[in-house]
């Protein structure tokens, strides 16, 4: 028997701490069939659905935490681009150095932009080398018109939170600001995630 794909275990631990068993057995339904192997369109449709009952379910404060756990879960295991980033800044004298280099040279897909101690990190899976609708592996198989909850998209900001914790070395403050295209059915399939960190004042040189 082939093992539930993994990231859906953590998911389902992580519900079923935040929520409860009898929740997390109503959201994750189905997860059973879902493993590493299965076709990238039905994991994104179960993954769909699964977000649309945690949004029924759960309370906005409780689910924002549960897929922000996802995304620090999601950051431990895909740590070497983290890695890469922290060897990259250890090349330059000061954080604002470093970040005026990753503004001129982004990540394929990504951009960001500085404002004296905020940060804006914008995704834009459309514009990577192999264009997808999602750099996350259990969504990018969903069709380009099928909207997804914005409750999702709290996944990458753990993410992205992690990232910058890594790389400068100390906390930072993550918002998501804007889901444009998981959250409304829409001919375009551009999709912008965009996040924000606050910095403390002596890192804006």
């Amino acid at each position: 028997m082939v093992a539930k794909h993994g990231a859906l275990i953590a998911m389902e631990h992580l519900v079923e701490q935040r929520a409860g068993q009898t929740i997390a057995a109503k959201v994750m339904a189905g997860s059973e069939q879902i493993t590493e192997k299965t076709d990238k369109r039905k994991t994104a449709e179960w993954v769909k659905n699964a977000m649309e009952k945690l949004d029924a379910l759960v309370d906005e404060k409780t689910r924002v935490q549960i897929m922000q756990n996802c995304g620090y879960n999601c950051a431990k295991k895909n740590s070497k681009g983290i890695e890469r980033a922290v060897a990259r800044h250890k090349k330059y004298a000061s954080i604002g150095e470093f970040l005026e280099a990753e503004q001129q040279k982004p990540m394929k897909g990504t951009k960001i932009v500085r404002e004296g101690n905020i940060l804006y990190q914008f995704y834009m899976p459309q514009a990577f080398t192999r264009p997808m609708r999602c750099y996350c592996g259990l969504l990018r198989g969903l069709p380009n018109e099928k909207p997804v909850s914005k409750t999702y998209c709290n996944c990458a900001r753990g993410f992205v939170e992690k990232y910058w914790e890594n790389v400068l070395g100390k906390p930072v403050k993550v918002d998501l600001l804007q889901s444009l295209y998981l959250e409304t059915k829409s001919a375009s399939s551009q999709f912008t995630y965009e996040a924000r960190q606050q910095f403390p004042a002596e890192n804006r040189k």
